[in-house]
């Protein structure tokens, strides 16, 4: 098993947590972010994910377009959030809309299972937002988003995994270009950090 791979199953450890609590926290701090941006990517949630669907709301009634992601082959293309939705495979909700949009996006609130010391995203290992931003042709700010924090401090990921412009998570967040992980904020019952030993 590689690296990455391990670092991917000590993310998807840990203990139970208040998932309504927390979600509503974090999307406080997205909504700081989403409210200076018109055309934003977010994403329908799993049940791991960060809660965002109350966030969605209130940004459609404040007039922002949203997009969320359509599984197409091995990626996805962005579509027009609406109403209804319907679950796929993987558990992925999306909605019955199919038509893919022609509109640049400013922001991209992006899932991730981990970030490494490159500040580079670790998900599912579906490889389907890494295929999506390699294939557009102008870049978005990209900020990720966990409910419990999972921090690589060594390198794990590879050239091909998107690296983001801030992250964010429970009582953390932080933008790429400072110097490692050292302050960033734990929880001591919620931050976890991962290093070879833990492997």
């Amino acid at each position: 098993m590689n690296i990455k791979n391990d670092f991917r199953n000590f993310c998807k450890e840990g203990k139970k947590i208040n998932r309504y609590l927390l979600s509503k926290k974090i999307s406080k701090e997205i909504y700081n972010i989403a409210k200076k941006y018109k055309n934003i990517l977010m994403f329908i949630p799993l049940e791991n994910e960060v809660n965002i669907n109350e966030l969605i709301k209130k940004l459609r009634r404040e007039n922002k377009n949203i997009f969320v992601p359509f599984m197409e082959d091995l990626s996805f293309k962005m579509v027009k959030y609406s109403l209804p939705l319907r679950k796929k495979k993987f558990s992925i909700i999306e909605p019955l809309n199919k038509n893919k949009t022609l509109e640049k996006i400013d922001l991209a609130i992006v899932p991730v299972l981990g970030v490494d010391s490159e500040f580079r995203r670790v998900g599912f290992g579906k490889g389907m937002y890494d295929r999506f931003f390699a294939n557009l042709k102008y870049k978005p700010k990209i900020v990720f988003v966990q409910i419990r924090p999972c921090i690589s401090k060594i390198k794990v990921t590879d050239k091909y995994d998107i690296k983001g412009d801030e992250y964010i998570s429970y009582k953390v967040r932080r933008k790429n270009g400072n110097r490692g992980y050292s302050n960033f904020f734990f929880i001591r019952s919620f931050g976890v950090s991962f290093s070879k030993k833990d492997g």
